[in-house]
C-alpha cells in the first residue's frame, strides 16, 4: 500500500491482536520511540488502515445469546446491491456485513437475544428486500473457537 512501510505493517499486525497495547510497549516491539509510534498511528488512522478500536466482548454479557450467519442472494446487481447492503448495515443487530463472490452476494453476521428476535429480524429483512431477494439461508453459530483474532482455550 502506498504511504506505509514494513514498520507500519508490523504495528498493524500487533494492533489487530492487541488493541490495548501501550505506545511504549508497541514501540519496544517494533524498535521505535513512543513518539514515532504515535505519529505513525495517526498517519495510519488518516489513511484508513486503522478503522477504529474495540473490545471483543462476550455477547452473553450484552443479553445476546444467538449469533447467526445469513447468506443472501439477490436478483439485482451493481449499485442496487450497494444501496440494499447499506440499508441492511444500518440495522442494530448487524455486527458485520460482507459483499461476497460466488453463490451468494452477501454474508450478514448478526446477534440476537433469542430465536424469536432472530425470526423477527429475518421477517423484516425479507419484507424489506421483497422481490429483489432470490433466497436467504442462515446458520446458527454454536461455538467460536476463534473470533476477532482472539483464540479461546
Amino acid at each position: 500500500m502506498p504511504g506505509i512501510d514494513e514498520k507500519d505493517i508490523e504495528m498493524l499486525k500487533i494492533l489487530r491482536r492487541e488493541g490495548r497495547i501501550t505506545l511504549t510497549e508497541l514501540g519496544k516491539r517494533v524498535n521505535l520511540s513512543p513518539a514515532s509510534v504515535k505519529n505513525r498511528l495517526e498517519k495510519l488512522e488518516k489513511l484508513g488502515a486503522v478503522k477504529g478500536y474495540s473490545a471483543v466482548v462476550d455477547p452473553a454479557f450484552l443479553g445476546n445469546y444467538v449469533k447467526i450467519l445469513f447468506l443472501i442472494k439477490l436478483r439485482v446487481e451493481g449499485r442496487d446491491i450497494d444501496r440494499i447492503l447499506q440499508s441492511i448495515a444500518s440495522s442494530s443487530e448487524v455486527q458485520s456485513l460482507y459483499r461476497t463472490s460466488g453463490r451468494t452476494q452477501a454474508v450478514i453476521i448478526a446477534e440476537f437475544k433469542d430465536m424469536d428476535s432472530m425470526k423477527e429480524f429475518a421477517s423484516r429483512l425479507k419484507r424489506s428486500l421483497g422481490t429483489t431477494l432470490e433466497y436467504i439461508e442462515w446458520s446458527v453459530v454454536y461455538e467460536a473457537p476463534k473470533e476477532c483474532w482472539v483464540e479461546r482455550g
